[in-house]
């Protein structure tokens, strides 16, 4: 990869050109008041508190692969090797071509948007820390960032990044909603917008998929995909009753990061895809792909030991201002 004289503005503008970023982070508007000036929103997190930023994705494999990029270029080959994930947890990836040897998971352009696994607790802490740095040094200082936010230009801003604590993380995953009676106590099982639902006299394979089950059913029914990647993958609008119904053909069961419905707070896949790493080492929240929607609730605990192909994480943030000197 090149170097640039300003390699992480670069790389910052080509994030939101990917919509890695989304813009109303970067754009995040000042407040006018007579006090400091509101605390801007670190780049690819979402405002939960005054200040407390969480990540609105799951840590993708794109963001490991620049971590070891830069850390590779700065650091001893010994600490560059101790951050490679854990390529055990997944099956080699072939090639669409079968011209090449098949590639690690995290490697494999066809998962470069997937969250990234096969994570230590310490190496999640080590990208969190390398993270700080690189925004205090990079974007807090750019050019983009100082026009975006003139009201800070006699302000020094920093921010540190890290793995939520189980009260921050349950904060963010319960996107302002109150608690409610079905699993998760946020899961929204009704079809939101133009969800389109299908009959079940209709589809004979989910029928079938009830009946192999032994779960009753009224052909009057209308299923609904289950818009989180869990075990179950679809609900009966009538019963709530949530069910498992295998596609056709095998499919890799982690999905994209940016993929999925989002929360109040504008956080995707706060629930399943993958469990999420906390603060508390050996303790994740969120379920994943593995998980039944029937065992997860807003308390819910995964426990692990290790990298785990279902583990990931996402990081909060704390944002400091302060004068500059002889402001």
């Amino acid at each position: 990869m090149p170097r640039r004289k300003n390699s992480w503005t670069f790389r910052l503008m080509l994030f939101l050109v990917l919509g890695l970023i989304p813009m109303a982070t970067w754009a995040q508007k000042g407040r006018a008041t007579t006090g400091p000036p509101a605390l801007p929103a670190p780049p690819g997190t979402v405002r939960v508190t005054e200040n407390l930023f969480i990540d609105q994705a799951e840590v993708a494999n794109i963001h490991w692969l620049e971590y070891l990029h830069f850390i590779r270029r700065d650091s001893a080959l010994a600490f560059y090797n101790s951050q490679l994930p854990d390529s055990t947890v997944w099956q080699p990836v072939p090639t669409v071509e079968q011209k090449q040897a098949p590639q690690a998971y995290f490697r494999a352009a066809t998962y470069v948007y997937h969250p990234a696994t096969g994570i230590s607790y310490e190496q999640a802490l080590a990208y969190c820390h390398w993270r700080s740095i690189m925004v205090n040094r990079g974007y807090f200082q750019s050019v983009e960032f100082r026009k975006q936010h003139p009201e800070l230009r006699d302000y020094q801003v920093t921010v540190e990044f890290g793995l939520p604590t189980e009260a921050e993380w349950q904060l963010g995953a319960a996107g302002s909603l109150p608690a409610g009676p079905r699993p998760f106590e946020v899961i929204q099982t009704k079809p939101a917008g133009k969800v389109k639902g299908q009959k079940l006299a209709a589809v004979k394979d989910l029928v079938a998929c009830l009946d192999a089950q032994q779960l009753p059913h009224s052909a009057t029914e209308v299923a609904y995909e289950l818009p989180f990647n869990l075990q179950e993958n679809y609900y009966l609008a009538g019963s709530n009753q949530v069910f498992t119904c295998a596609p056709p053909k095998a499919e890799f069961p982690l999905q994209l990061t940016v993929r999925g419905p989002l929360n109040g707070f504008g956080m995707q896949h706060i629930i399943g895809n993958v469990a999420e790493m906390t603060a508390v080492k050996g303790m994740a929240k969120g379920g994943s792909f593995k998980t039944s929607v029937q065992d997860l609730k807003l308390a819910s605990r995964q426990l692990y030991q290790g990298p785990q192909s279902w583990l990931g994480f996402r990081c909060v943030a704390t944002v400091r201002i302060a004068p500059k000197t002889g402001q």
